[in-house]
């Protein structure tokens, strides 16, 4: 029985070939391939010319590996045995491996293949994060560079408004703060996109007021679509809840990014902000927020790509101040707070953006309670020494022009970070402003510096005003003993919050 199966599934790789000492083929079992007689082995193969050396040594065994045998019968990869005698009769043994050297080619080609893969993928990596940091850099220099001048320009606007202006320099200065708040804007867009994509947003909860938010927005919108000759619309849903938690900074940037898209692209008509309740469930209140105008439209090809960054709609691409991040914002906060946004537009006619998103419903509560008391400044009843170590010109005024006006505080500037800590022990220093980076220092090397001092001067507070504005940065700070952080730019009442919180 065994035999049968031997002869039915057995493969004969093997083929025997019998030389005399010249290379003539006395027999062969043409297991592998047909040979036809008289003939010679070196005629078979030009391999073969090889015996013509190998047959003048005597009892030797010789091996070749992975030989090619391409012959008129077949194309064969072979190990080869040549046995060389001293009877003039000389035994060569060709195994048939082809399937064998196949797949070991196909096994090493996959595996070189693997390796350029993972090479190619790690110069990709390397490539994105070159990138990455080029980004980072680029963006935190960038944001270095305007916060300052944004930062006093705010603030002495701020200053300008209550003095005694003509008629003529108070519509100069609107258009002064209007510039301002648009820089700002557009420096938060970038850093937004870049914390999003980064995966560094993150949203907060807080208790506040829809309708406020609302109608603050309503009356800021209004002068500015009316200042361009523009109609602006506002309704709510008299079913909207009074008080919402969630990231209503958030909320807020959104529906101003859509309505300043709108007012951009809209020059004559309407703009309109409509806010409604799709519905209350499970202690959530769900907004549907509507932003229509009758501007220039969006082409049904370029709707797919109308939420991309640096995406302008093309018929009002000649004027280049748009930088085309606004929605992109938009689009990736909404989906960060894992709402909706769709766009419904014909071009001439107008566009309507319909964004709906979820806040979680809250009562008056005491969190907002709190955020009430503190929006109101302290008396004081004496004089706070603060020590400012700042190289910008501008931010020195700026806040020396901000503590002179409220008569409650001393101010000693100094620009040089080696001078910090010998004013602090020769001076009554109640709180420290500093710079985030000092010529030669960074304010979390001099933290460390202050901390490091004797009991009486360790605890004096400490404010960075940052130019650094990550949530990473932030916690960096503190860690190194850093009492708060304002960003820049900031303004008037954002700076007086801070000093006065730390102010015994």
């Amino acid at each position: 029985m065994l035999e049968s199966y031997k002869k039915k599934y057995h493969k004969n790789n093997l083929q025997y070939i019998l030389i005399d000492h010249l290379g003539n083929i006395l027999e062969s079992d043409n297991a592998l391939f047909t040979i036809a007689f008289p003939n010679k082995i070196q005629n078979i193969h030009p391999f073969f010319e090889i015996l013509n050396s190998l047959l003048l040594i005597k009892n030797e065994h010789f091996e070749f590996s992975c030989i090619n045998l391409e012959l008129k019968s077949a194309a064969l990869i072979t190990d080869i045995s040549i046995h060389i005698n001293s009877n003039n009769k000389h035994l060569i043994i060709i195994e048939n491996l082809t399937k064998h050297y196949n797949n070991y080619q196909l096994a090493a080609q996959t595996r070189n293949e693997f390796i350029i893969n993972s090479q190619i993928l790690e110069l990709k990596n390397k490539y994105l994060l070159e990138k990455e940091t080029f980004k980072n850099n680029f963006i935190a220099n960038f944001s270095h560079q305007l916060r300052n001048p944004i930062t006093a320009s705010i603030i002495f606007s701020d200053l300008l408004i209550n003095s005694n202006l003509s008629s003529d320099q108070k519509n100069y200065l609107d258009i002064i703060q209007s510039a301002n708040k648009d820089l700002k804007n557009r420096i938060e867009d970038i850093l937004d996109i870049s914390k999003i994509e980064s995966g560094k947003l993150i949203l907060t909860e807080k208790v506040f007021s829809l309708k406020k938010l609302l109608v603050e927005m309503a009356v800021f919108y209004k002068v500015i679509a009316e200042k361009k000759g523009l109609v602006f619309n506002f309704e709510t849903d008299k079913k909207l809840p009074d008080f919402l938690k969630g990231d209503q900074y958030r909320l807020k940037q959104i529906i101003s990014n859509l309505l300043n898209n709108a007012i951009y692209y809209t020059n004559k008509g309407s703009v309109s902000l409509n806010v409604s309740l799709n519905y209350m469930r499970a202690r959530k209140a769900n907004l549907c927020i509507e932003v229509l105008d009758t501007g220039v439209g969006i082409a049904a090809k370029d709707m797919d790509s109308v939420f991309e960054r640096f995406t302008k709609i093309e018929s009002a691409t000649q004027n280049d101040e748009h930088t085309g991040l606004g929605l992109a914002v938009v689009k990736h906060l909404i989906s960060k707070m894992k709402g909706n946004v769709k766009v419904e537009s014909e071009i001439n006619i107008g566009s309507k953006f319909i964004c709906n998103l979820s806040f979680k419903l809250s009562d008056y509560s005491q969190n907002l309670k709190a955020d009430l008391l503190q929006n109101q400044l302290p008396k004081q009843d004496k004089k706070h020494h603060i020590l400012l170590l700042e190289d910008s010109e501008l931010i020195q005024l700026t806040i020396l022009k901000i503590l002179a006006a409220t008569g409650s505080f001393y101010l000693t500037i100094i620009s040089k970070g080696e001078e910090l800590i010998t004013n602090i022990i020769d001076q009554d220093v109640d709180v420290v402003l500093m710079a985030n980076t000092i010529s030669g220092f960074t304010a979390m090397d001099l933290a460390v510096s202050v901390r490091n001092l004797p009991k009486a001067y360790k605890k004096t507070p400490i404010i960075v005003l940052s130019t650094e504005a990550f949530k990473e940065d932030i916690k960096r700070f503190k860690q190194h003993g850093v009492n708060e952080v304002l960003v820049k730019p900031f303004d008037e009442k954002n700076l007086l919050d801070k000093i006065y919180k730390h102010i015994k």
